[in-house]
């Protein structure tokens, strides 16, 4: 018997390998809760993933678990918004630290146009 490959103790059980898969994504928008992502392939909900930024010339990455995905019709495309799951304090490297860092620092202008 091999250990850990006991289907009568499944207590006992551990893991020995993890699968992992890189899905290309494109951010639509960021809060402080979460991110709304774009892909090419739908995702269950519920999945918890490493989602990794690259901003400024640094990488960033948090834990985030998808909370909805949505297909956009005739698109071939999903939108994704997932939630920031807090396994650990806001690191220099986190999506949460460069988002607290960043909060103010962009801003713009609205321009309203009169109807008349």
């Amino acid at each position: 018997m091999i250990y850990g490959f006991d289907d009568r103790d499944a207590s006992r059980r551990h893991d020995l390998a993890t699968l992992a898969t890189d899905i290309r994504v494109r951010v639509l928008n960021v809060s402080a809760a979460g991110c709304l992502l774009e892909t090419n392939r739908e995702l269950e909900i519920g999945t918890v993933a490493t989602l990794r930024l690259t901003f400024a010339g640094g990488d960033f990455e948090d834990t985030v678990q998808v909370v909805r995905c949505q297909e956009i019709k005739g698109a071939g495309v999903y939108q994704v918004g997932t939630t920031f799951l807090t396994t650990a304090a806001p690191s220099i490297e986190s999506l949460r630290y460069l988002i607290r860092r960043e909060e103010g620092r962009s801003s713009g202008y609205i321009r309203l146009v009169r109807k008349d």
